[in-house]
Parts: C-alpha cells; structure tokens; sequence
C-alpha cells in the first residue's frame, strides 16, 4: 500500500528565536519561586473544627495531605515539556504546609486559666500573708472578733440574771460574788453592807463584800463633817487593832451624822471613807442630806447632860431614836424614807457608787483588767 503523502511543512525555526525563547524560559524560572513562596505564606493555616463536629473515633484523626498542584515547565514557544532534554526548566518543590489535628475536649473558663502558667511572683501571694488572712475566718472567728455577738451575749447574760435576782433577790450576791476585790464594810447592819455590795459589784462587775462590826469612839449621835469622818476612822482602826481582818484588805465604813448647814436648819448625812493599804488609796465622800424637823434636834440636845464625856463630838441620843419615840409609827431603821422619800439605803448606795468609781479610777490597770 502506498502511504499517504503528508502536505504539512515543518516548521522553521531560526536561531534567534530558539535563544529569545531559552531567555523567556530562564526569567519566567527565577520569578516562580517569590511568586508561589508569597501565596503560600499568605494563605493561613486550616482552622480546626468544633469539637461537636469531630469525626468519630473509627475515622483516622489527622486530615489527609492534598497534594499542590504542579505547573509545567515551558519549552520552546507554543509547546509545554517537562523534560530537560527538551530544554524546559522544572518547576520548584512547594513548602509543605503543618498537619493540622482534630482540637481537643471544650474546657470550661477556670480550667482554662488555670491552664495558664504564671510567672513566680505574679499573682501571688507571700506565705505568710495568706496565713494571716485565713486566720481568725469561718463562723468561729466571727463569732469572736464580732462586737455585735459580744453585746448580744452580755445583753442576755444580763437578762437572765435580771429573771434569777427579779423571783429570789437573794440569789444577786450569790451570782455576782467572787472576782479579785474584796471589800470589808465596819457595820454587820443589812442596810450599810446591801448598799455598798451592790454599788461595788455593779462597777467591778463581780466584787465579794462582807460585813465585820467596828466600834467608833465618838459620840451616839456625832454633829459635823469632823466628827463624821473622826468616827468613821475610828472604825476602822478598831476592826483592825481586833487581829479579825488582814493586813492589806480594803475598807469601807460608815458612819451617820448631823449638821447645821443653813441657820436653824439641820440635815442628817454619812460620811464613807475607803482605805486600801496595799495600793495607798484613801477616798472619802458624803451622802445627799436630809432635813431634819428642828424640834427633834432640839429635844435631843436638851436630854444631852453638860458633863457628858463625848460631847465635843455630839449628842447622847441619837435622831433616830428621838423620832421614834416622838412618832411610834415611824421607825428608827427608815425615818429618811418618810421625811424625805428616799430611804437611807438608796442615799447611801449612791454615795457608794461614787466611792466605788473613785476607787476604781484609782486602780492599777493590771488589777482592773
């Protein structure tokens, strides 16, 4: 058989073309690696995917590699080859981008800052410090640092034993006896030792007071500030010569008296004094007076001999006595009370009260505390 003749020429090449077309080749060559190094560095990172959108865990974890695609090297002008014999130029190896992996469980806020790692000394507080904060917390520090509780419970202490001494009187100098002051009052009389022990025990809060009897050497009924304070002296020097009482234990005594403050006015006082030998304290103060009818006084004084030894002092017939008799209904023990409206027992628990405060004003603060 005869082949069929083929009409097409071959085209002619010149050589100058051939070298403009190797030219081309070369720069286009140089010029592809900036090209795709620049869009490989611009395009970012595949996000990873939420994890509720996971593949399970029969699917592989890792995402498949896809392959960049490859450009063909240029030949000869119109024609692409891939070969160096045909005198292309090959096309660079492109970086491979970072496997990205399937992300991990959603951790709550706090997990994830506490998966923050902190510097030492940032955030951080000394040792000591937190132990000072933490000290004295929770409900028992409260309790005890807390004013508000203090009060409440001293208010109900209070109250329960307002309750105790309201239905049996007698139980206030059981409950409130005991404590570091001692008082000893020179009278074994209810209506001296009461006033005192209450006025001593409501300023110290617990006080124990007794009742030891001493004598005065002055006159039955005194009159005036100096024979008051004499015969309260003297009663307590006398308990004390007696060997009944110690040394150094405080005292108080009492001791009733009348004075002519305005003309032809005369008044019924006492006079407390209070030594404490130990702490060098001597006090002494006087009760609010109370008027006396001037007939009394007078009849008191006209039954007062003129060779009585004591009278420098006062009278030989107390007022008391002498109301009594003129007014049987009235009795020696309360005459104040109904001359006046206020008894001798509340004049003098006031007058304590003063002695008391005084006393404790004068106190070493490590004997108070």
């Amino acid at each position: 058989m005869m082949e069929e003749s083929n009409d097409e020429q071959p085209e002619i090449v010149t050589h100058e073309e051939v070298a403009l077309a190797e030219k081309e080749a070369n720069q286009s060559a140089t010029a592809s690696p900036k090209v795709q190094s620049n869009t490989a560095s611009s395009v970012p990172a595949p996000s990873p995917l939420p994890s509720f959108l996971s593949t399970p865990a029969s699917t592989p974890s890792k995402v498949a590699q896809v392959s960049p695609p490859v450009f063909p090297s240029v030949g000869k002008a119109g024609s692409p080859s891939g070969s160096p014999a045909s005198g292309g130029v090959t096309s660079p190896a492109r970086s491979t981008p970072p496997r990205s992996e399937a992300p991990g469980p959603m951790q709550t806020p706090f997990e994830a800052s506490s998966a923050i790692p902190v510097a030492a000394g940032e955030g951080q507080a000394e040792p000591n410090m937190v132990s000072e904060a933490t000290q004295g917390s929770g409900l028992f520090g409260w309790f005890s640092n807390s004013s508000l509780v203090h009060r409440v419970v001293e208010k109900t202490k209070s109250s329960v034993e307002s309750v105790i001494t309201t239905l049996d009187p007698g139980m206030k100098e059981v409950i409130r006896s005991g404590g570091e002051v001692e008082i000893v009052v020179t009278s074994i009389k209810e209506n001296k030792v009461a006033p005192v022990r209450e006025a001593f025990q409501q300023t110290f809060g617990r006080a124990t007071v007794t009742g030891k009897e001493g004598q005065a050497s002055t006159a039955a009924q005194p009159v005036g500030f100096t024979a008051g304070l004499k015969g309260a002296e003297d009663r307590i020097n006398t308990l004390r010569r007696s060997g009944d009482l110690p040394e150094n234990t405080p005292v108080v005594s009492i001791e009733g008296f009348i004075v002519e403050l305005f003309p032809d006015r005369w008044y019924e006082m006492s006079c407390l004094v209070l030594t404490d030998p130990a702490n060098r304290i001597e006090l002494q103060t006087c009760s609010q007076p109370t008027l006396i009818p001037t007939q009394y006084v007078m009849a008191a004084q006209d039954r007062t001999p003129n060779d009585y030894p004591l009278r420098w002092s006062g009278l030989a017939v107390p007022i008391g006595q002498v109301i009594e008799e003129h007014q049987p209904h009235i009795g020696r023990a309360d005459w104040q009370k109904v001359l006046s409206g206020v008894s001798r027992r509340d004049s003098l628990f006031l007058s304590a009260l003063t002695l008391a405060h005084m006393y404790k004003e004068r106190l070493p603060t490590s004997f108070i505390s």
